[in-house]
This record gives structure tokens, sequence and C-alpha cells, in this order.
């Protein structure tokens, strides 16, 4: 019986280590992918205009 009530707390460890690796390796992918959209993106579409239609700049 102690064997079993001491391999349990053994199990859920082991378990939770897998589950903090897969989560680390979600977190470096959405990292990477967030990055690769902010490169990907020019100027920001919705941002004030930095120049006047004739090339003057805004102040």
């Amino acid at each position: 019986m102690s064997e079993q009530v001491y391999c349990l707390p053994v199990e859920m460890l082991a378990e939770m280590r897998k589950q903090t690796a897969i989560l680390e390796r979600m977190e470096r992918q959405q990292d990477l992918l967030i990055q690769a959209l902010a490169e990907d993106q020019g100027e920001d579409p919705d941002a004030p205009p930095s120049t006047y239609m004739d090339g003057t700049p805004c102040r």
C-alpha cells in the first residue's frame, strides 16, 4: 500500500513536467508566429499619416 501512495505523486509530477514542456513549446511557437506576423506587416494602416498628400510633413 505504501508503494502505491508513493507512486501516485511521482506519476503526477512526471505528468506535470510533460505538460509544462508542452506549454513552453507552445509559448515559443506562438512567440515566433507573432514575430513573423509583425515583420510581415508594412506600415500600420490605422496610424495617422506622417505627410500630407502634397508631401509636406504633418505636425
